[in-house]
C-alpha cells in the first residue's frame, strides 16, 4: 500500500520552487542592474559611445598640484588684468607648458580599449589644432580654455561636424529669430539675424526643422563669438562664482559629487543656464576635460 502524499509537504515545495524560480527571474536580473548600473546608464544615455568614456567617481583633479606657491597671487592678476578684452588680433605667449599631447597620449593608451583610441586621435588632434584660439578667448574673456575646448568637442564631433566644416561655427550657436515670426506660418531666411562676427545663417534641424545657425568665416570668429554669449547675462555669473583652481560646492551633483573643480562647475553652470538641452551635456564635458586633462591648459594662461 502506497503512503499518502502530504498535501502541505507538496505545497511547500511548490512554495520552494517557486521562490527559486522568482530569484532567478526577478531578483538576479535586479542585483545586476543595479551592480552595473552606471554601466547601463552610460550605454542609455550615448556615455560610452564617446571615445573618452571613463568613470569619474574618484578622479577629480583641480590641477592644484601643478600650480605653486605664487599661484594666488598670479590668479588675482589674471583676473584683474582685462587689457586684451577688445583686441581682435591677439597672439598667445605661452610661458608654461601644463598640457603635452604626448603625455596625454600615452596616459590614454592604457586607459582605453584600443576600439577608442582611433577616436581619442581625433579629439587630441582638435586640441592641438585650436588650442591656441581658446587660450587667447580665455586671456580676454577669463572663459576657461578647457572649457570652451571641450564644448567645441563635443558640439562638432571633434571638428567633423557639417556645421564646423561649413560654417566654422564650433559651438552650436544659432541665429536670432525676429519676434512673433513663427506667426505668419511662413518662415525664410529674412526672420534671422546673425550676429556682427557671422556672415550668413545656415539652416540645420536642431530642436526644429526651421532653425537657423551661425556663419564665420572661420573658426578665430567662431570661438570669439562663444566668449561673447557667455559674457551674456545668462551665462556670466559663473565668471565671477568659479575661478581656476577652485573647488566649488554645486546645487546638482555629478557623477556622485557636490565638491568639484572650477571646470566641473563650468559644465554644471552652462547646462543649468539653458546651453543645451541634452540632458547629460554637463556630464559630457566634463569626461572630455578629465580625461584629455584639458584643465592644464587653464594654467598655461594664468601662470
Amino acid at each position: 500500500m502506497q503512503p499518502q502524499t502530504d498535501s502541505s509537504s507538496g505545497c511547500l515545495q511548490a512554495f520552494g520552487r517557486g521562490s527559486f524560480i522568482a530569484l532567478l527571474v526577478v531578483a538576479i536580473p535586479c542585483f545586476l542592474v543595479l551592480r552595473y548600473r552606471n554601466d547601463i546608464e552610460a550605454r542609455l544615455t550615448g556615455l560610452s559611445d564617446m571615445p573618452v568614456f571613463q568613470q569619474l567617481s574618484n578622479d577629480f583633479l583641480s590641477g592644484a598640484e601643478i600650480a605653486g606657491t605664487t599661484f594666488a597671487a598670479e590668479l588675482r592678476a589674471f583676473y584683474a588684468d582685462s587689457s586684451l578684452n577688445l583686441l581682435s588680433d591677439s597672439k598667445f605667449v605661452r610661458k608654461n607648458t601644463y598640457w603635452q599631447r604626448n603625455q596625454v597620449e600615452s596616459h590614454l593608451r592604457t586607459k582605453m580599449g584600443r576600439r577608442f583610441q582611433v577616436n581619442a586621435l581625433r579629439y587630441l588632434d582638435y586640441v592641438e589644432q585650436y588650442r591656441e584660439l581658446a587660450e587667447i578667448e580665455m586671456q580676454r574673456s577669463k572663459i576657461p580654455a578647457s572649457v570652451t575646448l571641450a564644448q567645441g568637442i563635443l558640439e562638432t564631433n571633434a571638428g567633423q561636424s557639417v556645421l564646423a566644416t561649413k560654417g566654422n561655427n564650433h559651438f552650436g550657436i544659432k541665429c536670432r529669430a525676429r519676434s512673433g515670426f513663427r506667426k505668419d506660418g511662413i518662415i525664410n531666411d529674412q526672420d534671422f539675424t546673425a550676429h556682427s562676427l557671422a556672415v550668413d545663417c545656415m539652416q540645420m534641424h536642431d530642436d526644429y526643422a526651421w532653425d537657423r545657425f551661425e556663419v564665420y568665416p572661420s573658426a578665430i570668429e567662431s570661438f570669439r563669438r562663444h566668449s561673447l554669449l557667455l559674457q551674456e547675462q545668462r551665462y556670466r555669473w559663473m565668471l565671477a562664482s568659479y575661478e581656476v583652481g577652485g573647488v566649488y560646492t554645486i546645487k546638482k551633483d555629478i557623477f556622485g559629487h557636490s565638491q568639484v573643480p572650477y571646470y566641473a562647475a563650468w559644465c554644471v553652470g552652462l547646462k543649468q543656464s539653458g546651453y543645451a538641452t541634452a540632458r547629460y551635456y554637463a556630464e559630457k564635458l566634463t569626461l572630455i576635460i578629465e580625461t584629455y586633462q584639458l584643465w592644464r591648459i587653464d594654467y598655461e594662461v594664468v601662470l
